[in-house]
């Protein structure tokens, strides 16, 4: 087996894939998006966050008791644009153990965002 196939495999192997969406209204900080789960990572997987009518930017965060810490860039989102990060196994960015996934953005419109997660 090819190595990155086996790391793959390896990776996702009793994994259970979810799905979420979001409606995060501008301005937001540490908006959630996922729950923490007691001993678990939240890895996305894939992603999709776009723009109303306004440019809007996003980061998504580790949220533990306090404020949360950013995991991601900044997304900067044209009026009616987004980001895409297609589907990476390995995923594109994970929160601390047992902590929940929030979103904050920045002032604009409404961003919706689609997720791929595991729990790890």
């Amino acid at each position: 087996m090819h190595t990155l196939e086996h790391a793959v495999k390896s990776e996702l192997t009793g994994q259970g894939i979810s799905y979420t969406t979001a409606n995060v209204a501008a301005s937001q900080t540490d908006s959630s998006v996922v729950a923490a789960t007691a001993g678990k990572r939240i890895k996305v997987l894939a992603l999709v966050a776009q723009a109303g009518a306004t440019a809007t930017n996003i980061t998504f965060n580790t949220k533990p008791a306090g404020a949360g810490v950013a995991i991601s860039d900044t997304m900067q989102n044209a009026a009616n644009g987004g980001r895409v990060l297609p589907f990476n196994p390995l995923g594109w960015f994970q929160t601390a153990v047992g902590e929940g996934l929030t979103a904050t953005t920045g002032a604009g419109s409404t961003t919706g965002v689609t997720l791929v997660y595991t729990l790890v």
